[in-house]
């Protein structure tokens, strides 16, 4: 790590741990829907774009209440390893380490402008994928040194971990592609926004493209084009073999299974859907909403109404801890 790198480390090593507490009710169900319980366990993290901040929403308080953290630029991805959760801030280009029960930032990495925007982990190491540089890069979750880099095409947008392999979508080249030592590459559609490892599949949202398309993980053999007739912006896996998608044009939420290429249920959230997060026991689903600054809930069971939350403006992605 250069001295410059470890200064700039130092120098946001630790700020402020400041949140502000917020109780929140849930938002009535319609009168012809029965009700149905909501979550009641966890907590559901949300980045706010606009608002460049974070959300930490406690399920198992009643009424539920939330702490914001105000974060220096707009919250793009997150992920979590161990206990910390990692967050994108992509004009900021900057990766910040926050830790969620303060909740409080606890470091901070520059990528001078290079736009890091998708996020992953593997064991001991983050992936950053930078837009506007065309690589991604791997950190040490210890010491968020950079490890090594790999170039990609134009724009790199989402990236994924699975099986040992490094997988990303080169978004305005419209390409899927394999990182490593054997390195492949594969058509999508238009715009690959958002990707998926379900299985053996890899899985990628194509927003302008308006479709899923679906390749074989190994080796990236094109399997099948899901024509969705609506812009998708995310993807992620529901079980073994389907995955839920956010039709942002639309303000739907899609299953599909992947394995078929059969859509098998659409349902209308709020307004221009972007986040998805499935609750640690896979019963309950937050759907963010980015117009109407909400997070609408679902049992998955039967995809009945769970409640709603208000959010600050412009929420994005979510995740949701145990």
């Amino acid at each position: 790590m250069s001295l410059n790198r470890v200064n700039r480390l130092a120098r946001l090593a630790i700020l402020p741990l400041m949140a502000l507490t917020i109780a929140f009710a849930w938002r009535a169900q319609p009168r012809e829907v029965e009700a149905t319980p909501p979550p009641a366990k966890g907590t559901l993290v949300v980045a706010n774009l606009r608002a460049e901040s974070l959300t930490f929403i406690d399920l198992a308080l009643d009424p539920p209440q939330a702490r914001s953290l105000a974060v220096p630029g707009p919250a793009h991805e997150l992920a979590v390893l161990g206990s910390h959760l990692y967050v994108t801030l992509g004009r900021a280009d900057r990766l910040v380490e926050v830790d969620p029960r303060a909740p409080g930032i606890l470091r901070s990495v520059e990528f001078p402008e290079a736009t890091p925007h998708g996020l992953a982990v593997a064991p001991g190491r983050l992936l950053v994928s930078l837009d506007t540089a065309n690589r991604v890069d791997e950190l040490d979750a210890f010491t968020l040194a950079t490890l090594g880099s790999w170039p990609t095409g134009d724009t790199p947008h989402a990236v994924a971990y699975a099986g040992g392999e490094i997988y990303v979508t080169d978004s305005r080249d419209g390409r899927l592609r394999l990182l490593g030592d054997a390195p492949r590459l594969a058509d999508t559609s238009a715009l690959p926004e958002s990707l998926a490892i379900v299985g053996n599949l890899a899985v990628t949202a194509d927003a302008d493209g308006r479709a899923l398309t679906v390749f074989e993980r190994e080796t990236l053999r094109h399997l099948r084009h899901i024509d969705l007739g609506a812009a998708p912006v995310r993807v992620i896996p529901l079980d073994a073999t389907r995955v839920l998608v956010s039709l942002s044009d639309t303000s739907e939420v899609a299953v599909v299974d992947v394995a078929t290429g059969a859509i098998e249920r659409r349902r209308a959230v709020g307004a221009r859907p972007d986040g998805l997060c499935l609750d640690p026991a896979g019963e309950y689903l937050a759907v963010v909403s980015n117009a109407d600054n909400r997070v609408d809930f679902f049992r998955v069971e039967d995809w009945s109404p769970a409640g709603s939350l208000s959010t600050p403006d412009g929420p994005g992605s979510c995740i949701w801890l145990s």
